[in-house]
């Protein structure tokens, strides 16, 4: 049976509004769209659009080199900040404990650890300086990140990792993998400034 308080279907155009893309790139500072369509060699269109808007003359996609920079300097940094953490929790440690065994900061942690203090670890992380110094490492490769691609970058390779069971030994396995000598030293750079920017706040 038709129910005869019910509202008529009202059609709709069968059209997509887009516009939010448009503002969405706007509000982080984009106001040419075609970096999103030109690909990475078409320094014409890529140039001018940064130009314009002020922003990195790289493509819509940050270079593999520059990743590789950015998570080799997440790694060594959140190896630091869960070393500390770790040491904070050790019984050991608080009682100045003698023997090794008894520090259970110098063992890997229980399986999840990093997902159980995620929130506190990355906030200890992600300070304001942490863009601003990751950019300077990049612009030691000669290259030009935009900081909030740069701060999307430091989320995704966060949230990646949040779900290893084994945090510590993950972090290694990646820091061997993504730190070589051609990017040692730019990254160890990065790291001084941002402990000692932690050191003086």
């Amino acid at each position: 049976m038709p129910d005869d308080n019910a509202t008529p279907l009202e059609s709709h155009p069968q059209t997509c509004d887009n516009s939010w893309l448009d503002k969405f790139c706007m509000d982080l500072g984009y106001h040419n769209l075609t970096f999103l369509t030109t690909p990475y060699g078409n320094t014409g269109a890529i140039a001018g659009a940064a130009a314009f808007a002020g922003i990195d003359n790289t493509d819509s996609c940050i270079r593999s080199d520059g990743f590789k920079i950015i998570k080799a300097t997440v790694v060594v940094l959140l190896e630091h900040i869960i070393n500390k953490k770790l040491k904070e929790l050790c019984l050991g440690c608080e009682v100045d404990h003698p023997s090794q065994i008894r520090h259970s900061c110098l063992f890997e942690p229980g399986p999840y650890f990093f997902d159980a203090y995620f929130d506190e670890l990355t906030r200890n992380l992600v300070r304001p300086d942490l863009k601003h110094i990751v950019a300077q490492a990049l612009s030691r490769c000669g290259l030009r990140v935009h900081p909030q691609r740069i701060q999307g970058s430091v989320e995704a390779i966060l949230h990646e990792l949040r779900d290893e069971v084994f945090i510590v030994e993950k972090l290694r396995e990646v820091r061997e993998k993504v730190v070589d000598v051609s990017s040692e030293q730019i990254v160890y750079d990065a790291v001084d400034s941002w402990k000692g920017i932690v050191q003086v706040v």
